[in-house]
């Protein structure tokens, strides 16, 4: 009798092609038994479906076996429709596998359901051989290696699977015509394993820093397939992509591609961490293919002590200001990534981390919540470094973020998030840029200090809307949302923008440097600067009066100014700001904020505000105004 194996992925966003449930089929078919005597079905979802609707979307598959896909972000789902989906399938198998799980079987299995099992390693020839026991008379589980499971009220855990050891055993799904459909989005692997051991990541400990490769002829053969059966975003699942010389060859193949079907239009991927020259190189073949498309620098922290905890060594800080140059001369849009609060980082290593970079006008800072992940080496440490950590509370995910470690009090915790939430409206945004350089310079007053004082005085304004998405974001721990960081960009550049150039004002007018002309002048260029990220935002004058610049027009997507001559020298000082060909006789400027911006329709749910906006601030070079003379 024919027995029916559900392969279940929630994902988080939809339409993405199964790349785990396609590599579990292809290559359990490769035993002609499981071929001729097992059905498979692929049954994808996002983690937006409500937990009943997926109970008895399964229930009605009527399968005798369900596999699950378990990761940090859909964890919680799955551990609450398992109980009634078993109450369901009584005489089913279920089993689970991923990182959450793996090697916490206890934590996941109860041992009233012995049908219940989880999959410690690799998956694909675990689920092979865990399949050919299910069809036997009498399935013995101790046979199969890399199992946990319940019997007779025992926990038992069978010894590790090997890993493969050549990736092109595993047939490809994409070029053996498993995945039909209509998918927008493609994973695929170029290799898996990582040579580092960073504590924080799954990857290296996962896979005892060996990198295994399939072969790049069938990568590029998987690439055309995704890009001939309109698969437009395409993410590249290795730990470290870049550090293969041959990656920009497949680079070039992705570019190819694009020129030839018109996708995939995107390219996402995991930086290689000390190959950044090779990375802008790639980041570079994409560019001029017109994908969209920026440059990952992932640092974690520049905090020595930090790095050392966590057996990580970044990229050399005049190495990176080499890189950081040359990506801003070639008009690449990059982004550096950082953690908060790793073992070791204080409060102020943190800011002061944060303003090295933007001495070095770094690209856009972005700063992950710590989560302490499964299987890390960081998560077995927690009394090492005195972690405190605070659970998400939206039955969704599994993520417990740290918020609180030796060197970080749970106020230090907060008063971080404060900054960085400071750090990415005046920051990342360009806002006050000019600004804030002026400032720092001539020894007014840093960068550091700047974003910290701003975000002490929002914090006392509470009927500010920005200042009260903060304090909601802190207390509620909205920042386990992946959708919550660029929603606060949809707010202070379009919903609330006027609300935000008025707590800007009073924040600046309250500051001892007010009282400079230049300074004054410099934070006027700044609010009528801040770039738009909608072309449908009302262009409006200031609700408070400038002081020294006179707004002429507010329309058609720009700003006519006038601009006291004595202050030119201030425009002649940021190349930002005026472009080459600008007589500097004239006083009279053009803000043109017209820069290929999409428009903003109410009916976009959160998260497609949340990507757009994520997408936009990750280029906000580019919308930022045109200056022309008038």
């Amino acid at each position: 009798m024919i027995k029916k194996v559900s392969i279940i992925e929630i994902n988080i966003y939809e339409k993405m092609i199964p790349l785990v449930s396609g590599y579990l089929e292809v290559y359990a078919c490769m035993d002609p038994n499981i071929k001729a005597n097992f059905e498979f079905h692929k049954y994808t979802t996002t983690i937006d479906k409500p937990g009943e609707a997926l109970v008895t979307e399964l229930a009605e598959q009527n399968s005798d076996i369900y596999a699950f896909s378990c990761y940090v972000w859909n964890m919680a789902l799955i551990k609450a429709l398992l109980p009634p989906l078993l109450k369901h399938k009584p005489d089913a198998f279920f089993l689970l596998g991923g990182p959450q799980v793996m090697h916490h079987a206890r934590d996941y299995l109860n041992p009233d359901f012995e049908r219940l099992l989880t999959c410690n390693g690799e998956g694909e020839k675990t689920f092979a051989k865990f399949l050919l026991e299910v069809g036997t008379d009498q399935p013995d589980f101790f046979k199969v290696r890399g199992l946990s499971f319940y019997q007779n009220g025992t926990l038992h855990t069978t010894e590790q699977e090997d890993r493969i050891n050549s990736l092109d055993e595993v047939p490809s799904p994409f070029l053996n015509g498993v995945f039909k459909g209509n998918y927008l989005m493609g994973i695929i692997e170029t290799n898996r394993g990582c040579p580092f051991r960073c504590g924080f990541c799954f990857w290296g400990a996962a896979t005892n820093d060996k990198v295994i490769k399939y072969s790049e002829q069938r990568i590029k053969q998987e690439i055309t397939w995704m890009s001939q059966n309109d698969t437009s975003f395409i993410w590249i699942a290795d730990a470290n992509w870049g550090l293969l010389k041959r990656d920009i060859d497949i680079a070039k193949h992705i570019s190819e591609c694009t020129k030839q079907y018109g996708l995939p239009v995107y390219v996402n991927f995991s930086a290689a961490k000390n190959s950044p020259k090779r990375v802008a190189e790639i980041t570079e073949i994409f560019t001029s293919a017109g994908l969209l498309n920026y440059q990952p620098i992932s640092m974690q922290s520049l905090n020595s002590e930090s790095l050392d905890f966590v057996d990580r060594t970044n990229i050399k800080l005049n190495a990176f200001e080499e890189l950081q140059e040359d990506l801003n001369y070639r008009k690449i849009s990059s982004f550096i990534e950082l953690i908060w609060p790793l073992p070791g980082e204080t409060l102020i290593s943190f800011k002061l981390g944060i303003e090295l970079l933007a001495e070095r006008n770094a690209g856009v800072i972005v700063v992950y919540p710590h989560l302490l992940l499964h299987n890390t080496p960081l998560h077995d440490k927690k009394e090492v470094y005195n972690f405190v950590t605070r659970a998400a509370n939206d039955g969704i995910s599994e993520c417990e973020a740290v918020i609180q470690t030796n060197n970080v009090s749970y106020e230090d915790f907060k008063n971080g998030m404060r900054f960085y939430f400071s750090v990415m409206a005046l920051y990342n945004t360009q806002s006050l840029q000019d600004l804030s350089e002026y400032l720092h310079s001539n020894g007014t007053m840093t960068f550091h200090h700047l974003y910290d004082a701003f975000a002490l005085y929002c914090k006392n304004q509470q009927q500010n809307p920005f200042s009260k998405y903060c304090e909601q974001s802190i207390e509620e721990a909205e920042y386990f949302d992946m959708s919550n960081f660029p929603l606060l960009y949809h707010s202070i550049l379009h919903d609330e923008r006027n609300a935000f150039d008025l707590l800007l004002y009073d924040f600046a007018s309250s500051q001892l440097w007010w009282d400079d002309e230049n300074a004054r002048l410099l934070f006027e260029i700044g609010i009528l600067s801040r770039p738009f990220i909608y072309n449908n935002t009302p262009v409006e004058k200031p609700q408070f009066e400038l002081s020294l610049i006179n707004i002429l027009e507010a329309s058609d997507r720009s700003y006519v100014i006038e601009y006291p001559k004595q202050f030119e020298f201030l425009l002649n000082r940021s190349n930002r700001l005026i472009p080459e060909n600008t007589c500097k006789t004239k006083s009279n400027y053009r803000l043109d904020h017209k820069r290929g911006q999409y428009t903003y329709r109410s009916e976009q749910n959160k998260r497609r505000k949340a990507d757009y906006c994520h997408g936009s601030i990750m280029k906000i070079a580019k919308f930022l105004p045109q200056w022309t003379t008038v």
